[in-house]
């Protein structure tokens, strides 16, 4: 039975191929980010310990508890004081006192150096004792050394032709300053820090310009020869104030690697979740074409059982043959997976988030599970038609192998009909009703459970409906019409998976278009500006408090409402929190407070989201408990609740004042401007331009381009997204030439039959390709409708968010419609050709 497993693989070459490829893809893109994944870690790892190489023992405060915030976690500054009395300790060889902060450079012409993805401007100052420096090394110039010279990462200064020697402004959460650049800085092999800029000043000038004079962020120290740093640790923390810590530098490596891993966790769960899909959609081509080979294959199966072979014989080398299939395939896919993971890279280098590099990391659990997933996913798609293969009996050996109508069973119908009522019940309920929002996806889940359920009886009516325009292409286009509608459990299984890929690809659409809706509805309802600060970079996040200044002190400006963000717990949950400047907020800012005043807020006061305090039972008056990561606990007293949520999108609003005193000078992320009386915007606009010219990191839009600007940041994350799906749709296009292919070959009588009686070459082509558009326009159409209803969902889903708009890209929809058409007719390309030159008497004569 193994042998004739073998040979019936190797006989049907294309078929082969094809079946391999739908899965490989699959395998390739879960292999491909694993592979993506795993270097990104060991790129992180490896670029932390270059920098602390150096660093036996880091002295820094205890965090209150542990928030991640960059590449560490949120900390109280340390007294200078303290490292006199970690220098006396015994092993101790150096130490010294480490600050950090924002810091944005300029070019030579004044304008911002910018970073992509987000990824931070940062301010350091840089030891004097070499071996602390760790790799960070000087690649040219000298250290900084004075109160005006900086060293800037080699990659700035290459790209942006800043030459040692150069005068140029850094900007700080304070005002921006002068500095000479007197050298170039990089770390290791890398020529800067997994894509940030760095400004490197000497101890006491970035205890100025980056902190707080008299304290530290941390204290590096470096060990005497012989000492082992936990050792040194002990020794250390023997002689520290209360609230101070010592870890070892191996320590602080991994907290910082886990930190940047943790944040870009997200970046993994993300591509598989798409390589889910692919291997979802790639799971319908095996059914689809182990159950028409298995129906090609009734006469050979039924001779195997003449002879004696038993039904668990021929249920055992099915099996074995999609085992080995998905082991082939998936050893393509890892394969496949380094280029993947190469193109995935390109990928988040394209949408502006640049990794470290390093080698492609290959680890054998990447190869084990991809080898499992892709031949477990083989031979569970293989399993019903297996079993329906064990069903064949001898006798059928005697007949001609004919495939079958393949009409939808009932009881499959109303299962059907069932789960997609439950699905659209579930959905309506946490929708309007009070069921909890967590049953959301399970709702989504069991509509496209029931929808491709009850694909296979839609089939017919919709192949009969399509192919309606059909007839006037005359006789190929009637058949290929009658081709479809033939099997519609063929033709459903066909389209299901060009509908998943499309159901996917137009919700995304109708989210997106509805969130730049809402947007524009937003910025209307929930502000009163009519000019915007935001930073110059859309994935910086914010500019330098001083900008606000700058901008309240042009000429026609009424007032500037500023606005940051933030992290910290609440009542014991951590939440995100937005900080505001009470004395202007409600000039800019509609917040729609049922009761309560923002103007109150003071330090210690805090505005609540309606839904929360109903759900806690908040009310104006009532103490919250909180507790910031830098500084400890502190409460805050509700002095207002306000309705609904638009620009403000967080449960509590805090005034900026209190954010800095929990948790220190922070970036401002937006500043909404209104005018004086009379003023003229553009005026005023332009105005405020010349002013910002000493704050590159920050510009002025009005009220269109501050749409303008976020549609576009809206369009290039769906633009992410669809090319994320569309491998799922490429997957499903393989499986339309699967079919035809395989339709090809059982129809070899009928298509001689045709041509025996007049039918032209050119008229089988077209039969084929009309019917590969009809197989085609069915998933696009049951997909575009499936997706466009779960698009809307999710918008509503959140419309607690702000989602409050509802809008359908209908000439979109119908562009993936029309482009489907024409994929089925890439698709049909070959199959038609195979169809064309089938040999009029040998398949007359075919058994």
């Amino acid at each position: 039975m193994f042998t004739a497993t073998l040979r019936g693989m190797l006989a049907h070459k294309v078929r082969l191929v094809l079946t391999i490829a739908s899965i490989a893809l699959g395998v390739a893109f879960l292999a491909g980010t694993l592979v993506l994944t795993d270097t990104m870690h060991v790129a992180f790892d490896q670029l932390f310990g270059k920098v602390s190489a150096g660093t036996s023992a880091v002295v820094r405060t205890e965090a209150a508890y542990s928030q991640s915030e960059g590449i560490s976690t949120s900390r109280a500054p340390i007294p200078a004081a303290v490292v006199n009395g970690v220098r006396t300790v015994d092993g101790v060889r150096a130490a010294e006192g480490a600050v950090s902060g924002y810091a944005l450079l300029t070019d030579n012409a004044g304008r911002a150096v910018l970073t992509n993805g987000g990824a931070p401007t940062m301010g350091y100052s840089l030891a004097a004792d070499p071996a602390l420096r760790g790799d960070v090394k000087l690649l040219s110039g000298t250290a900084p050394t004075g109160p005006r010279q900086v060293a800037i990462d080699a990659t700035s200064a290459e790209e942006h032709h800043i030459a040692i020697g150069s005068t140029i402004k850094v900007l700080f959460q304070g005002p921006a300053q002068d500095f000479t650049v007197v050298g170039t800085v990089g770390f290791g092999k890398e020529k800067d820090l997994g894509g940030t800029t760095g400004a490197y000043f000497d101890s006491a000038t970035a205890q100025r310009v980056l902190g707080v004079p008299g304290f530290f962020d941390a204290i590096n120290v470096s060990a005497d020869n012989g000492v082992q740093p936990t050792e040194l640790v002990q020794r250390i923390n023997a002689v520290l104030p209360n609230g101070a810590e010592a870890v070892t530098g191996a320590t602080v490596v991994k907290e910082s690697a886990d930190a940047v891993n943790k944040d870009l966790r997200f970046v993994g769960i993300l591509f598989l979740v798409f390589a889910g899909i692919a291997l979802f959609v790639g799971a319908f081509i095996i059914w689809n074409t182990f159950t028409m080979t298995i129906t090609q294959r009734s006469r050979e199966i039924a001779l195997l059982r003449a002879i004696g072979a038993t039904r668990r014989q021929v249920n055992q080398s099915l099996i074995v043959e999609a085992f080995l299939l998905g082991l082939l395939a998936s050893a393509v896919g890892i394969a496949l997976g380094l280029l993947v993971a190469k193109g995935l890279n390109l990928l988040m280098d394209a949408v502006g988030f640049s990794l470290p590099s390093t080698s492609m990391q290959v680890q054998p659990r990447t190869i084990v599970v991809s080898l499992l997933v892709g031949t477990l996913v083989t031979v569970v798609a293989a399993l019903v038609p297996a079993y329906r293969a064990t069903k064949v009996l001898p006798v059928e050996a005697l007949r001609e192998a004919v495939p079958g109508s393949g009409n939808p069973s009932g009881k499959r119908v109303i299962a059907g009909i069932v789960v997609t009522g439950l699905g659209l019940a579930g959905l309506f309920t946490t929708l309007y009703g009070d069921l909890s929002m967590k049953l959301f996806g399970p709702s989504l889940l069991a509509i496209i459970t029931g929808v491709l359920m009850l694909l296979p009886a839609a089939a017919r009516p919709l192949a009969s409906l399509i192919g309606v325009p059909l007839r006037l292409r005359g006789l190929p286009g009637e058949l290929a019409r009658q081709n479809a509608m033939r099997n519609p459990r063929r033709t459903s299984s066909t389209a299901a998976a060009l509908m998943v890929g499309l159901t996917l690809v137009v919700s995304m659409g109708v989210f997106a278009s509805s969130l730049k809706a809402s947007f524009t509805d937003i910025v209307g309802d929930s502000t009163n500006a009519e000019l915007f600060v935001t930073p110059s970079s859309k994935q910086a996040p914010g500019f330098s408090p001083e900008v606000i200044k700058v901008v309240q002190g042009v000429s026609g400006v009424n007032a500037v409402s500023a606005s940051g963000f933030g992290q910290a717990r609440f009542n014991g949950t951590d939440s995100s929190y937005s900080a505001v400047d009470p004395a202007t907020a409600a000039v800019g800012l509609n917040l729609r407070l049922s009761s309560g005043s923002v103007s109150a807020l003071g330090t210690d006061g805090v505005v609540v989201a309606k839904t929360t305090a109903t759900t806690h039972g908040w009310k104006l008056g009532t103490v919250i408990p909180s507790e910031f990561a830098q500084t400890g606990k502190r409460n805050f007293h509700v002095v207002g609740i306000y309705d609904s949520k638009g620009w403000i999108s967080d449960d509590y609003v805090i005034s900026i004042a209190a954010q800095t005193a929990a948790a220190g000078r922070q970036l401002t992320a937006s500043g909404l401007v209104t005018l004086a009386d009379g003023a003229d915007k553009g005026t005023v606009q332009h105005a405020i331009t010349d002013a910002l010219t000493g704050h590159p990191d920050a510009k002025v839009l009005d009220r269109k381009g501050f749409e303008k600007e976020a549609s576009g940041f809206i369009d290039q994350l769906l633009t992410f997204v669809t090319v994320m799906l569309l491998l799922a749709v490429v997957i499903a296009l393989l499986g339309i030439v699967n079919t035809l292919v395989l339709s090809v070959y059982e129809r070899t009588r009928e298509l001689g039959l045709l041509r025996a009686v007049g039918m032209t070459r050119a008229q089988v082509r077209a039969m084929v390709r009309w019917e590969s558009v009809v197989i085609s326009l069915i998933g696009a159409l049951a997909g575009a409708t499936l997706g466009i209803g779960l698009g809307l969902g999710l918008s509503q889903a959140l419309a607690d968010e702000g989602i409050k708009s509802i809008s359908v890209p209908g000439l979109q929809v119908t562009l993936y419609v029309v482009l489907a058409a024409v994929a089925g007719v890439l698709a049909a390309i070959g199959p038609a050709r195979s169809a064309a030159k089938v040999d009029v008497l040998k398949a007359v004569i075919a058994d």
